[in-house]
């Protein structure tokens, strides 16, 4: 029979009226003594979930730094009420083709937002009036040109201008996109603070596309950083949105 009784000093198990060591007490939790107390171990807990709780319903730190330039702009240069502007695909060496693709549609609304006077067609309509006309060999040809030119060929853009009823030409690339992560806090192997840091560089030219003159060339750079408790990354999404808006608001003001 096993019982568990108790003298002047710490409690004893009695088995066959044999005193056992106190430490198997201690290992299942059952003495009110020594560093294993119960009460501790529950307290401790108690104290880092509320405090978990507590930074996780805190408000995210985000830190957004841009930088915007126009290298250069042609004189007569001015998108005007009734424009229209045809989206071409983007280029670029490094970056997968989905993250182009986006790099697209978001030219696109953008355009729309900081100019709604002006037509903007958007590159998958391009892409759909050159391959029902035609212009696919010569739009190819254009755009591995240009990788090693930088120049749009004006016949091409001459040609595209006539079947699409566009007057100019815009041609995003991504010149940069990266994302890096650094762990702040990260207690007993538990990563709870971390910094998700994007940044992204986008390059914008605006075509001609009677005379085949570069009209306006814009750059923008973007450092976007989530900083809290379980910080999520900054998506490509988030990243190139914000600084395709801020390089529109660098085009020459509108005119009638």
């Amino acid at each position: 029979m096993r019982r568990l009784t108790k003298t002047g000093g710490p409690p004893v198990i009695a088995w066959n009226k044999e005193p056992l060591k106190t430490s198997l007490i201690r290992d299942a939790y059952i003495t009110r003594r020594g560093p294993f107390r119960t009460g501790a171990v529950l307290r401790t807990a108690l104290l880092a979930a509320m405090l978990l709780g507590a930074v996780s319903c805190s408000a995210p730190m985000q830190q957004v730094v841009l930088n915007t330039r126009e290298p250069f702009r042609a004189p007569a240069f001015n998108l005007k009420q009734g424009d229209v502007i045809a989206l071409i695909a983007a280029t670029n060496n490094d970056n997968g083709l989905e993250y182009r693709k986006l790099l697209g549609d978001f030219v696109e609304e953008a355009l729309k937002a900081e100019r709604p006077g002006v037509k903007v067609i958007p590159y998958w309509q391009t892409l759909s009036v050159v391959n029902r006309e035609g212009h696919t060999a010569v739009y190819s040809a254009m755009l591995k040109d240009y990788a090693s030119t930088g120049i749009l060929d004006k016949r091409v853009l001459n040609t595209l201008a006539d079947s699409l009823g566009a007057g100019y030409f815009a041609q995003p690339r991504i010149l940069d996109f990266s994302q890096k992560q650094t762990i702040r806090f990260n207690p007993f192997g538990l990563t709870l603070f971390q910094t998700y840091e994007t940044q992204i560089k986008i390059y914008l030219e605006i075509w001609d596309g009677r005379t085949g003159e570069i009209a306006w060339i814009g750059v923008a750079e973007a450092n976007l950083a989530s900083d809290n408790f379980m910080a999520r990354p900054v998506s490509f999404e988030d990243a190139a949105k914000v600084t395709i808006a801020n390089l529109m608001k660098k085009m020459p003001p509108g005119g009638e």
